[in-house]
């Protein structure tokens, strides 16, 4: 079959396809699709099927990458619920059909290959613009969640493409140094910049962990390739440094949230100012900014001070939906206050923007970035499950959570799995038949995608996803590269925290900058090798 165009108009369709994908990830499912369209639709007009087939025979690690899918189409067999496997099935097509149409199109050339690079990283600045004017437009009034940042996607999968986009631009601009123009090298560099502080903005506690794991490691390794015994000396005393401040910051927070004031439970008030009696629940042990929640209580005067200053009633829900009256309670507590009519008259107006949009502590209006405020939010929710056994919206005891629901279901499936399209409905009725104080909305997939892909698929199906996503970084040598290295590291990672694979939109991220990686072009070694 003849090309229906000459091959420089294919080319450019090809390099159009990649590049509409690519920057329609931080956005639109939609775009990505019309991307993927491009792509294929135009390899298929395009012809030169004896040099696409001669690729394919000669790029096995292409062929070794198709176990990611066969561990998902083996299960397909023994699966109950064959829609929701079809589903899956098709979800997943991305990492069939996209590695096979970049590992048979001719090598994406230098430029190309940082024109891609670049047009991503703008559709993620663009994303973190429009997030900043959100931060600014709500700055008084932010608080702990921050998930409304990410206007468009979820704020963990625009962490994972922050991170992304931050190794990509140091590779182009120092690694491969793609431009020699100062400016333009420096403007690259400066939003490198701009994507750590806005990684920090973000509050992603899995991006961050990600960046800095993934930074430490690239310290090290360039100390060890480096010939040079100075640079080797700068780069360890560097990241010694770097360790042990981190450890120290963290240690020091962690010290600072479990300083407690302390009280006399003999001499507490029995009534407020105006005469009410208060409610004393010495056996609550939960804190709030270092103050006992369950003390100093007047729950009449807080409701009748409450509905003079806000439209939200007060037995209702705040605007995250959850308890207006415990949001209120623990706010007054985190400031030193009386839960009671002189407590609620010390609030100003935007401590009640704040309550009304389920902020909990005076920490967040406090803090509005960086990681202190994450990890207050970490603690108090380890704190929380540990004395009181409270689940709810916390991430890091839902995590912990759903390894436990899900290992208990991978030792009564081990080797097989319960098939794919099963692993959503086994969770569930997991989650019916086991007592673990987790709220319906909350019966969610495993946020681990090791753990999916053993459930569904068993260990066997586990072993064959990793062998096709690591086979070909170790048999393509792939490790000798910063971008293959970094990249895989990020997913990786990112993978122990986030079902990856859950959504359209990170399984074509996968697809497409796997493929470009590993199979699309040819990276250069790191030049302090």
């Amino acid at each position: 079959m003849t090309m229906l165009f000459n091959q420089r108009i294919h080319r450019g369709i090809y390099i159009l396809g990649l590049a509409t994908a690519l920057c329609a990830l931080p956005y639109s499912v939609y775009v990505i699709s019309v991307g993927t369209i491009i792509l294929v639709s135009n390899w298929l007009l395009e012809g030169g099927w004896s040099n696409k087939l001669l690729r394919f025979k000669t790029d096995k690690s292409v062929w070794v990458f198709g176990l990611v899918y066969a561990s998902v189409f083996f299960s397909f067999f023994y699966s109950s619920d064959i829609k929701s496997a079809l589903s899956e099935l098709r979800l997943w097509l991305p990492l069939l059909i996209i590695p096979l149409v970049v590992s048979t199109s001719p090598s994406l050339k230098r430029n190309e290959f940082a024109l891609l690079i670049i047009l991503f990283s703008i559709a993620v600045f663009i994303t973190s613009i429009v997030s900043i004017s959100i931060y600014l437009k709500n700055f008084s009034i932010l608080g702990q969640n921050v998930r409304y940042l990410s206007p468009f996607i979820l704020h963990i999968r625009l962490a994972f493409m922050v991170n992304v986009s931050i190794f990509s631009l140091i590779y182009i601009s120092v690694v491969e140094e793609c431009f020699k123009n100062l400016i333009a090298k420096s403007t690259l560099l400066v939003l490198v910049v701009w994507f750590i502080i806005y990684l920090f903005i973000l509050q992603s506690l899995t991006g961050i962990v990600v960046f800095w794991v993934v930074s430490a490691l690239l310290i090290v390794r360039w100390a060890l390739i480096s010939r040079k015994r100075n640079i080797k000396v700068r780069l360890i005393a560097f990241l010694t440094l770097f360790i042990v401040f981190s450890a120290i910051y963290i240690l020091l927070n962690v010290n600072r949230y479990f300083q407690r004031q302390q009280v006399n439970f003999q001499s507490l008030p029995k009534t407020t100012v105006n005469g009410n009696e208060y409610s004393q629940d010495t056996t609550n042990k939960q804190y709030e900014n270092g103050y006992l929640i369950g003390i100093n209580i007047c729950i009449p005067e807080l409701r009748t001070g409450w509905e003079k200053r806000s439209k939200l009633p007060f037995d209702g829900t705040d605007k995250a939906n959850q308890s207006l009256k415990m949001t209120l309670i623990r706010y007054l507590t985190s400031k030193g206050l009386t839960k009671d009519s002189i407590g609620l008259a010390n609030l100003d107006s935007i401590d009640i923007k704040l309550i009304e949009n389920s902020v909990s502590s005076v920490v967040y209006r406090k803090h509005k970035g960086g990681v202190y405020p994450r990890l207050y939010q970490t603690l108090w929710e380890i704190d929380s499950y540990k004395n009181q056994g409270l689940v709810g919206g916390s991430s890091v005891i839902q995590r912990y959570i759903y390894f436990k629901a899900s290992w208990d279901i991978i030792k009564q499936n081990f080797f097989f799995g319960v098939g794919t399209g099963d692993r959503r409905a086994t969770l569930v009725q997991y989650f019916k038949t086991t007592k673990l104080n987790l709220p319906e909305k909350y019966w969610l997939n495993s946020h681990n995608q090791y753990l999916s892909v053993w459930i569904s698929t068993g260990l066997f199906g586990l072993i064959l996803f990793l062998g096709g996503i690591i086979t070909p970084f170790i048999c393509k040598n792939r490790f000798k590269y910063f971008i293959c290295l970094v990249f895989l590291t990020i997913c990786l990672l990112t993978m122990l925290s986030v079902d990856l694979f859950e959504k359209h939109l990170s399984v074509s991220f996968f697809a497409l900058f796997y493929s470009i990686f590993f199979f699309g072009y040819q990276p250069q070694i790191d030049v302090s090798e």
